[in-house]
């Protein structure tokens, strides 16, 4: 029998999740940089990440638009773990995530602001990965990890 869980208690454990992932993502960059000249990692690093942008699509209706990017991210929870304000337009959307679980684990690692600002346009390559999987414009012009007070995510049907 599984113990009832709090949704404040389920939230804490998918953002512990995240900053797990955001940690071993930092570890792993910081030490291909050591093997490999550092836009090399770059390079790769953004197109792992976009082609993961893309296979998550996959999971998405076919007749995907801006209004379904933001309604599965409120009905899946996600907008709970980042603390997101979601508006709906005709032909456009917009996520505004306040709260970043990645940014705060790299924060706790001690990783530089310059690093922080790469780290997370690297792992935004999977949002613009499923907006091109969809042919859907996405467009990204403030960042928690730039010291935005959130993330603002505008999403434009085709």
């Amino acid at each position: 029998m599984t113990p009832s869980v709090t949704q404040a208690e389920m939230i804490a454990k998918v953002r512990a999740a995240i900053k797990d992932r955001a940690t071993w993502f930092a570890l792993l960059y910081r030490s291909f940089q050591e093997a490999f000249p550092a836009p090399e990692v770059e390079r790769l690093a953004r197109r792992a990440i976009f082609e993961f942008g893309r296979m998550k699509a996959r999971n998405d209706p076919a007749d995907f638009s801006a209004r379904a990017w933001v309604e599965k991210h409120v009905s899946k929870g996600s907008a709970l773990v980042f603390d997101s304000d979601v508006e709906i337009n005709d032909g456009s959307a917009v996520q505004r995530m306040k709260f970043c679980a990645l940014v705060e684990a790299w924060r706790e690692m001690g990783c530089s602001p310059e690093e922080i600002d790469l780290f997370c346009d690297i792992a935004m390559e999977g949002d613009r990965g499923r907006a091109d999987a969809h042919g859907v414009r996405m467009e990204l012009e403030e960042r928690i990890a730039r010291g935005n007070p959130y993330c603002q995510l505008k999403i434009f049907d085709r």
